[in-house]
């Protein structure tokens, strides 16, 4: 026998074998998925509910880092007017207010510094500190036949500033 031949059955051979070996893991899946009993289904429920959760998560969950850009916004802005301004006064507060009306919602509102009386003026390069927090409220869940649930975040940004005003009182 030649070379050739003993080659073309070696293929023969080794092809026989995949075909038989593919015929038994099929049949081992078929084995398989019918002694599960329903198991293989349940599997693929609670995946299908994990998969839909965390989209959903993904849903709900963009209203909080909008908020937070907002309050980070916010006290940027608070923070700056009171530098340019020397210290609290009117033109602060509309600042505050308007801030209030665009992002819709108004955080707690905490200072830190060496205001002067009741003017609240800085003198030049008096340090301040502005904070502001808020709470959001994010749905978790919300069930067909009871209230939903929630769950409160807190969110707070700090900013520190410096007065650019010098008073000559």
């Amino acid at each position: 026998m030649s070379i050739r031949a003993e080659m073309v059955e070696m293929v023969e051979m080794v092809e026989m074998v995949e075909k038989t070996e593919k015929a038994e893991k099929a049949e081992m899946a078929k084995v398989r998925f019918s002694d599960a009993g329903g198991a293989f289904f349940l599997d693929i429920i609670i995946g299908l509910m994990i998969m839909m959760s965390v989209i959903l998560s993904f849903l709900t969950l963009p209203e909080l880092f909008v908020k937070k850009q907002e309050i980070d916004y916010m006290a940027k802005t608070i923070a700056r007017r009171v530098e340019i301004e020397g210290g609290l006064n009117n033109k602060v507060n509309e600042t505050i207010d308007n801030l209030v009306h665009e992002s819709g919602f108004k955080p707690d509102i905490r200072w830190e510094g060496n205001f002067y009386g009741v003017s609240g003026r800085l003198q030049i390069r008096e340090k301040f500190k502005l904070s502001l927090s808020h709470k959001v409220r994010v749905k978790l869940i919300d069930p067909t036949f009871s209230n939903p649930v929630y769950i409160e975040v807190p969110i707070s940004k700090t900013v520190y500033g410096v007065s650019e005003v010098y008073w000559k009182d």
